[in-house]
């Protein structure tokens, strides 16, 4: 096993399955943000101005995490997927459009939210194996934002 380091002094054969899982978490929070759009775009009915503004706070707060994720991956020595036809090879999260019920829009924002939680918790017990605190926190970060978000919207959907 080679013992050659990155930028950051992490080993490089480490951290190259960090690399691949923080690639496929990346193309996740792309097609999650583009169905957060989607969704508050064309939310209607009695939950309009509650939903259009929480849809926004979220793919506000994954955009950020999309530069986050993006810059760890190159920090540590990898080149991060830039195009949508690579995300949708790789993610997870499926594509959604012409959703306009509140309800099917929630539940689709909690299932996604709930993989979000399972890959993040994959990336955290990788980056902990390689000794990538960076990334540990990363991970952890997103799971406790995630967790509540779906505590949250769980009890939303309560009837």
């Amino acid at each position: 096993m080679s013992t050659e380091k990155n930028k950051v002094g992490l080993t490089i054969t480490a951290v190259d399955p960090v690399i691949e899982k923080l690639g496929g978490l990346l193309a996740n929070y792309q097609v999650f943000y583009t169905n957060l759009r989607g969704l508050h775009w064309n939310i209607q009915g009695d939950k309009f101005y509650e939903l259009h503004g929480l849809y926004e706070e979220y793919y506000d707060d994954v955009a950020e995490k999309v530069d986050e994720v993006a810059e760890r991956i190159v920090m540590i020595g990898g080149v991060p997927a830039s195009t949508f036809s690579v995300y949708l090879k790789t993610a997870t999260v499926k594509e959604v459009s012409g959703v306009f019920d509140w309800k099917t829009g929630v539940s689709h924002v909690v299932e996604t939210l709930q993989l979000l939680v399972t890959q993040l918790r994959e990336l955290h017990a990788l980056a902990i194996k390689a000794g990538d605190h960076g990334t540990v926190s990363l991970a952890t970060h997103g799971i406790k934002n995630f967790e509540k978000k779906i505590w949250m919207l769980s009890a939303y959907l309560k009837d």
